[in-house]
């Protein structure tokens, strides 16, 4: 599974950047020594480290000993801000993250949201977004769009998979032609998820693939109209990026930063978590009004270039020129 981290490393290799990867293992305790040993033993060979800063409590533990860790060789520590449910932590208790955050010598965010929050801190960033290669997707030019759902993320409860279910069930009785595609890890929900579509008698009805790759996600985007969010928690999706480059109007729920990405009426169509209804009506209005879905895709489609791997590596360049300094 490819990580914005992972294609960030891709964006500097690319580009003439020598870069030392850690680590792509699985587990998280062998990940943690892995990453230990190579910033130990290779401290000769990089001045700047980049370390992604996620919310669960193991990936926490890893990132902030790491820190430490290159703070004590003088390494110049760049931290990027990924984890979604950091801003709600912080709340509960920012001592812990602030110690690590403050080790850093620049901060990065990916979206404007993770920058507000942080100023509330008194931890000043830099917005970078996630970079997103378009050139990797094909942009479909649809003149209309039909009931056909796109769904993408891990199935898992933080992302409120049964929400998209009963948004299904509820489309499927006014359209005999509705269809969803629900594709992504299975993190312990598929079999809830397929048991609520059973009794809504929509299981049919959809397809769960599991994790798709960027050729399967352009297939699925000729074949599916309408990408929907349903998540409990999220800050900067890469996948709305994804969606805009390929054509896809997006109906979402507002939640978290994804209000810094989606202009309600603009790029995207808005509605609060779990309002089901509304998000049916959502879709039923860019189905029905084809010429409300092109506007979104449209100014989507612009959107995304803010994405595109030659903004973001500029913005890179400026942060490593300063460090540099």
């Amino acid at each position: 599974m490819r990580t914005a981290a992972d294609q960030l490393a891709e964006l500097l290799v690319n580009n003439g950047f020598s870069i030392i990867t850690v680590s792509n293992i699985v587990n998280q305790a062998t990940r943690l020594l892995d990453t230990i040993f190579t910033v130990l033993l290779r401290s000769f060979s990089y001045r700047i480290a980049i370390v992604p800063l996620y919310g669960s409590f193991k990936s926490f533990i890893w990132e902030s000993i790491t820190t430490r860790i290159l703070k004590v060789l003088r390494k110049k520590i760049v931290i990027i801000v990924h984890g979604g449910s950091i801003p709600d932590k912080m709340k509960r208790n920012p001592r812990k993250y602030m110690r690590t955050l403050k080790m850093a010598d620049m901060v990065v965010c990916p979206s404007s949201f993770f920058v507000t929050t942080l100023q509330e801190y008194g931890i000043k960033s830099v917005l970078i977004e996630n970079v997103v290669g378009l050139k990797n997707y094909d942009f479909q030019d649809k003149p209309s769009f039909r009931p056909s759902i796109f769904w993408m993320r891990t199935l898992e409860d933080i992302y409120n998979p049964e929400m998209a279910i009963r948004v299904g069930a509820i489309l499927a009785k006014k359209y005999p032609d509705f269809k969803m595609v629900m594709a992504g890890y299975d993190r312990g929900s598929l079999s809830m998820v397929k048991a609520l579509a059973t009794d809504l008698n929509v299981l049919d009805k959809i397809e769960f693939p599991g994790y798709i790759t960027n050729e399967q996600k352009n297939k699925y985007a000729v074949d599916f109209d309408i990408y929907i969010c349903t998540n409990r928690i999220d800050n900067a999706p890469v996948s709305f990026i994804e969606m805009m480059a390929m054509g896809l109007p997006i109906v979402s729920v507002n939640i978290g930063g994804i209000p810094h990405l989606i202009r309600n009426n603009e790029n995207g169509l808005l509605v609060d978590l779990d309002d089901d209804e509304s998000m049916a009506n959502c879709i039923i209005s860019i189905v029905e009004q084809p010429l409300l879905g092109k506007r979104l895709v449209e100014n989507g489609l612009q959107f995304s270039k803010e994405f595109d791997e030659q903004p973001v590596l500029q913005k890179w360049k400026r942060v490593f020129n300063v460090l540099s300094s």
